[in-house]
């Protein structure tokens, strides 16, 4: 049987609604997603996790109720045996991961982690927002620095860091100025009104060419302590895997 940590992960969050296309809405996967999902696990386990008599409203089996809740029960007892260890021991790694425009929390949060929490190594990566969402909800990330949460369900640890504002560039119209994230999302007819598009994953580059060439983008201001309105938040997440107090040792080094 292969691993299905993250299936069965998805599996227990999404039985707590009616049927599959009430559970998409609610943890952060389309409905083909979850679909292919679900048809994983009872594949693997040779189960049937869907009623799909009515077409329209599949509800959930009562074996897809008493696998979340065996998946859920094997998860806190893994959380207390890791904090029992982390009570008594040095965390030896975490891997980070950030928006490139929030780099400089994520460089003090690493720099905090090292002096006063006591982490030997840390991995710190720049993603786009869907790719760190998505390394994230794969259980590759301990720690993200993000502006948006992961899907729409409520997450253990996080924490609101600050803001950060988006600012519009006009400068040419002639390029459209995009990351991947924002290309995925916009209105590709409104696109066509730009005679060239520019899509970079990497905010450094966006500014390059805005700066050097000229365009049409948002780009984000410098992260900042505190509230605004009409602001992005500054997100620093943890992972459901993470030590209750791991996660308040960073927290409380951040805050003094």
């Amino acid at each position: 049987m292969q691993q299905l940590y993250y299936e069965l992960s998805v599996l227990s969050k999404a039985v707590h609604f009616k049927n599959l296309s009430a559970a998409a809405l609610h943890v952060g996967l389309s409905q083909p997603q979850l679909s292919r999902i679900i048809a994983k696990i009872e594949d693997e386990l040779k189960i049937v996790l869907l009623d799909r008599s009515a077409k329209r409203k599949s509800g959930w089996t009562g074996v897809a109720f008493q696998l979340a809740e065996i998946f859920e029960k094997s998860i806190r007892r893994l959380e207390l045996e890791m904090q029992g260890i982390s009570n008594n021991q040095m965390v030896a790694e975490l891997h980070i991961g950030t928006l490139e425009g929030l780099s400089d929390f994520a460089l003090k949060t690493c720099r905090l982690c090292f002096e006063e929490v006591g982490v030997k190594k840390i991995t710190l990566d720049i993603f786009d927002l869907n790719e760190l969402e998505a390394n994230f909800l794969s259980g590759n990330l301990d720690l993200i620095f993000t502006s948006k949460t992961p899907g729409r369900q409520k997450f253990k640890y996080l924490e609101e860091l600050g803001f950060q504002k988006l600012e519009k560039i006009e400068s040419n119209t002639n390029f459209a100025v995009l990351s991947t994230f924002e290309y995925g999302r916009a209105n590709k007819k409104e696109l066509e009104d730009y005679p060239h598009l520019f899509v970079s994953n990497s905010l450094a580059m966006r500014k390059s060419w805005l700066e050097n060439h000229g365009g049409t983008g948002h780009v984000p201001t410098e992260a900042k302590k505190g509230r605004a309105k009409d602001a992005e938040p500054v997100l620093m997440i943890g992972s459901e895997l993470l030590s209750p107090v791991l996660w308040e040792n960073i927290t409380a080094a951040i805050e003094r």
